[in-house]
């Protein structure tokens, strides 16, 4: 008995074909391939995960599953003529070693392991772009190019005849250098980060240019300020209300007594010249 499993496991092992490397980029879809026969009419074929072959797409007499695991529902497919299975909206959780057991029509097997990895798509480069000047109707213009990614190469592509003085790169990021002047425009730089057979590029359009200052706002006034003039109001509102109401009830009595004074006081004044 114990040859016997011996042997079943030495022919399952012979079965097995060499680990294929399938990559994918998150978000998008990838096909797993079954690499069964072109000649075979599959009548079984399952899909499965883990060391314990945990199944997520199975097809047997006739009917498709592809149901089966809670992480892939509702993101398979699965090619019942070729036994491809193809895994949509990737996560890098889906990265991981896949085996496929096939059997067609006539009872023959075969099995096949694939390996998935997952990577994300190469992002836009960032520029960071400094204008020193102008001066005497020219400046230097510096620009600095750098990825999120890793492990990328950068290359600068120059559009009209600018002079450039620097073009450096380290593991962070390129930098270059170039002149202006003031009758220029249009004047454009890209750059694109390269890493093995992706790319992406990003362009600025820097001008040299004198821009006018900035027009003086008044700065909102704090909380402080603010309460310091609401009590400033509101007391001349009060006191401009008691002096309508003196003038409203008191008004005649003012009134003569004003025209008692303006009287008395011109003898007095009149007296006194008299002296003089």
């Amino acid at each position: 008995m114990r040859l016997q499993v011996i042997w079943i496991t030495i022919l399952q092992a012979a079965m097995v074909k060499s680990l294929k490397e399938v990559s994918g980029y998150l978000g998008d879809n990838v096909t797993l391939p079954s690499e069964a026969g072109a000649s075979w009419n599959l009548s079984k074929i399952e899909w499965s995960i883990f060391t314990n072959n945990t199944w997520i797409a199975t097809y047997r007499n006739g009917r498709e599953n592809i149901e089966r695991f809670h992480q892939y529902k509702g993101r398979l497919s699965l090619n019942t003529t070729t036994g491809d299975l193809t895994i949509h909206n990737l996560s890098r959780k889906d990265a991981m070693d896949y085996s496929v057991d096939l059997e067609n029509a006539e009872g023959q097997n075969t099995a096949n392991k694939i390996k998935l990895t997952v990577t994300e798509r190469l992002q836009k480069p960032n520029i960071e772009v400094t204008v020193y000047g102008p001066t005497e109707g020219n400046c230097a213009v510096r620009l600095r190019c750098s990825s999120d990614d890793q492990g990328v190469n950068f290359t600068w592509r120059v559009k009209l005849p600018i002079v450039i003085v620097t073009n450096t790169q380290d593991h962070y990021g390129s930098s270059v250098v170039a002149f202006l002047n003031t009758t220029q425009s249009g004047a454009e730089f890209t750059c694109t980060s390269i890493r093995q057979n992706e790319n992406n590029s990003r362009s600025v359009f820097p001008e040299c240019s004198v821009k006018p200052p900035p027009t003086p706002t008044a700065s909102p006034l704090s909380p402080e300020k603010r309460c310091r003039y609401g009590v400033t109001v509101f007391v001349g509102v009060i006191l401009g209300c008691l002096l309508s109401a003196v003038m409203f009830f008191f008004g005649d009595q003012i009134k003569a007594a004003w025209k008692f004074i303006k009287g008395n006081l011109r003898p007095l004044h009149n007296s006194a010249e008299t002296e003089g």
